[in-house]
C-alpha cells in the first residue's frame, strides 16, 4: 500500500509538472557540512571558505520541512565532512532518522571511497549510498563493498580507466550500480574537461557497455542527451540548500548559466528524458528510488 501511494504521488507530481506547468522540485539536496577547497559554484564549497562549518540540527530540520512543503519526496544529504557532523547530543544518524520521519520516500548520501569503512561502522540506514571514486585506484579500497553504488566524475585524466572500473564492478556483485557525470568546466578547473571528441567517445562507450548489461545507472536516453547537450533543461526538478542557508531552485546560479552548454551533470539529461516519457529513464528512476 505504501509503495502504491508513493507511485500515485509521483504520477500526480508528473501530471502537474508536465501538463500544468507547475515547477516544484521532486528531489532536494541539503548540505549539512562543507570545507572543500574546490571553487565550484554549484556546490557548498564556496559558502564558508574560511573553514569547516556544520549546520545545526534545528536548521537541518527547518530545511527538511521546507523541501517537503515544496513537494520534494527524494532527499540527498550531502557534505564533504559528513561523517564528522555532530550537534550536541545529536549524531549523524539522527539526521537520516529525521528525514525518514518527515516522510521522504527515499534518502541518499555520498561519501568518498576512503571513508567507506568508517561509514560502515556507523550503521546508518540509508536508502541509496553512493561511494565516490576518481578511478581504479579508489576501487582497491572497496573490495568488500556491499549494497552500495559507485559514483564517478569522468575527466580527461581518468576516462581511459572506464573499462577497468566496469570490469572491477563485474567482479563484485555487491556493488549495485555506477553513475557517471562528466567534468563541468567551472572557473579554475577547465583543464579537466573532456574535449568534444573525448566526450563523444566516452558516452558512446558507456552506451555500448550499458547495452551489454553492465550495471550503469545512466540510461541510454539520458546519455544521448548528454552527447549532444541540445535538450530543454528541467533542472528545477531538483533544488539545493547550502550550509549558509542559501536556497537555489537549480544546480547552477543564473550568473553561471553559460555553463549549461558545457554541462557535465548527467541528471540534467535524465530529467529531460523523464519529461519526454522515455521508458528506460522512468523505470530506472523508480527502481532506484522506490
Amino acid at each position: 500500500m505504501k509503495a502504491l501511494l508513493q507511485l500515485m504521488y509521483l504520477g500526480w507530481w508528473f501530471f502537474r509538472a508536465r501538463f500544468l506547468g507547475r515547477r516544484k522540485p521532486l528531489q532536494s539536496v541539503v548540505f549539512v557540512t562543507n570545507g572543500c577547497n574546490s571553487t565550484c559554484r554549484h556546490c557548498t564549497s564556496c559558502t564558508k571558505p574560511e573553514g569547516i562549518y556544520s549546520k545545526p540540527f534545528a536548521d537541518i530540520e527547518h530545511d527538511f520541512d521546507y523541501c517537503y512543503a515544496q513537494g520534494a519526496r527524494m532527499l540527498d544529504i550531502e557534505g564533504l565532512h559528513l561523517l564528522h557532523w555532530q550537534d550536541g547530543a545529536h549524531s549523524l544518524s539522527d539526521i537520516f532518522l529525521l528525514a525518514k520521519q518527515k516522510g521522504f520516500y527515499s534518502i541518499s548520501t555520498m561519501i568518498p571511497a576512503a571513508q567507506y569503512d568508517a561509514w560502515q561502522q556507523l550503521h546508518i540506514k540509508v536508502d541509496v549510498l553512493w561511494v565516490s571514486i576518481m578511478g581504479l585506484q579508489d576501487c582497491a579500497q572497496l573490495g568488500q563493498l556491499n549494497n552500495a553504488s559507485l559514483y564517478m566524475v569522468v575527466n580527461n585524466q581518468n576516462h581511459q580507466e572506464l573499462p577497468d572500473v566496469l570490469s572491477f564492478m563485474q567482479q563484485h556483485p555487491g556493488i549495485q550500480q555506477i553513475a557517471f557525470n562528466f567534468h563541468t568546466p567551472f572557473p579554475g578547473s577547465e583543464q579537466l574537461a573532456l574535449s568534444q571528441q573525448q566526450r563523444k567517445e566516452v558516452i558512446t562507450q558507456l552506451i555500448d557497455y550499458k547495452r551489454q548489461g553492465h550495471r550503469i545507472m545512466n540510461t541510454v536516453s539520458g546519455l544521448k542527451n548528454m552527447l549532444t547537450l541540445r535538450f530543454t533543461r528541467r533542472c528545477w526538478i531538483c533544488n539545493f540548500i547550502y550550509c549558509d542557508g542559501r536556497r537555489s531552485p537549480q544546480c547552477i546560479d543564473q550568473a553561471n548559466s553559460h555553463l549549461c552548454q558545457q554541462c557535465g551533470f548527467s541528471m540534467a539529461g535524465e530529467m529531460n528524458a523523464v519529461f519526454a516519457c522515455k521508458p528506460d529513464t522512468i523505470l530506472t528512476g523508480i527502481g532506484i528510488r522506490l
